[in-house]
């Protein structure tokens, strides 16, 4: 009976190797998740067949998947500066059509004002002045009572790294944090950036270091737009799984060399891969570490509507936003969430930002959230 068993299974795992799950495994039934808990890249979703495939309700068009993300960028190189080429293309004639709007508008307003003016008694006029002399005091108190706020500010960048400019950022109104992990990826974070750049706002891009060489371009535009950029180790390993201090450190401290060299910034803090840590990891790991306080799943729905929906219901002050800059569906999420973050009165700012004024950062401290 035994030998017969064991021929009918050497039959099955020649036909469907897949389908056998070992005990080994945790028995998991096909139709669910295996590894979930691993997070991007190791989590797998297994049919009613037991074969590896999408999860129901995925979008089409899904972009490079999880498992590419640990790779070092190989695949990535055509398609990426394809698609990084044509959004910058957008990008300039959307501006060059912003510009002229803007000059129309202002050729007509001035058309407006002298005709106004012409028909006004020397009184009202007078009046008029006034009160814009008024509304621009006004508007000059409020500037000096807001904070300078730089964006991504380390003595490192001051050794190798470009000036990101000034910004106003107001302490007592709400901000929250959009970090986007396991780029750089031209299609998904251009598009991204075009968005920001329409409402005024910043985002941190935890980057791994071997993707960087690859989106030069894309990595060069993030620091002189001021987005904060974040090291998210050099191959995207689990730290705690790996045997040592000095392992740890590499993974580390080459993420952030290879991030200085694709862009002149060397980033200042650590986004743990998976957010796994132990306590080697957190004694090894030297920088403070940014998680996250709202996980929109992203990773694992890629579904536009879905993550949408998890941020408008959930966000608060103070909020870090993980998402992935790996999924053409995120990045048509931020095409609804950032109109209407920005409408709902959120300052959208990069983690270095918030931190400034919800208590600061220090080396080796874990962070989620900055309230």
């Amino acid at each position: 009976m035994k030998r017969l068993f064991m021929i009918l299974l050497t039959a099955a795992l020649c036909l469907n190797p897949v389908a056998v799950v070992w005990a080994e495994e945790g028995s998991i039934e096909a139709g669910g998740w295996v590894d979930l808990d691993k997070g991007p890249g190791v989590a797998r979703w297994l049919d009613e067949n037991g074969r590896e495939a999408e999860p129901p309700g995925t979008e089409e068009d899904l972009g490079p998947s999880s498992n590419e993300s640990m790779n070092s960028g190989e695949g990535y190189g055509d398609t990426g500066q394809e698609g990084e080429i044509e959004i910058e293309e957008n990008a300039s004639n959307q501006e060059e059509e912003k510009v002229r709007n803007q000059e129309g508008a202002e050729e007509e307003r001035k058309e407006a004002e002298e005709q106004e003016n012409t028909g006004e008694e020397g009184a009202e006029e007078t009046g008029g002045q006034e009160s814009a002399g008024e509304e621009r005091r006004e508007e000059a108190g409020n500037q000096e009572n807001m904070v300078p706020a730089k964006a991504q500010e380390s003595a490192s960048q001051s050794e190798g790294g470009s000036a990101l400019g000034r910004r106003w950022v107001d302490p007592s109104k709400p901000m929250v944090a959009l970090t986007f992990d396991d780029g750089p990826y031209a299609p998904v974070g251009n598009q991204i950036m075009n968005c920001l750049a329409q409402y005024g706002g910043k985002a941190t891009f935890y980057v791994v270091g071997s993707r960087c060489s690859t989106y030069r371009a894309e990595m060069q535009r993030m620091a002189a737009e001021g987005h904060e950029i974040g090291n998210h180790t050099y191959e995207h390993k689990l730290l705690d799984r790996l045997g040592s201090a000095a392992q740890i450190r590499a993974q580390i401290d080459m993420g952030a060399a290879a991030i200085q060299e694709a862009c002149g910034i060397r980033p200042s803090t650590v986004r743990l891969p998976g957010g796994n840590k132990n306590s080697l990891v957190l004694a090894a790991v030297q920088e403070p570490i940014v998680l996250w306080s709202l996980d929109t799943m992203d990773w694992k729905t890629r579904n536009t509507q879905q993550t949408v929906n998890r941020i408008l219901n959930s966000v608060r002050d103070g909020d870090v936003i993980l998402m992935h800059e790996l999924y053409p569906a995120t990045a048509n999420a931020m095409l609804q969430v950032i109109p209407e973050l920005h409408r709902r009165g959120f300052q959208l700012v990069t983690v270095s930002e918030m931190a400034q004024y919800r208590g600061g950062l220090q080396n080796g401290r874990v962070y989620t959230s900055f309230r």
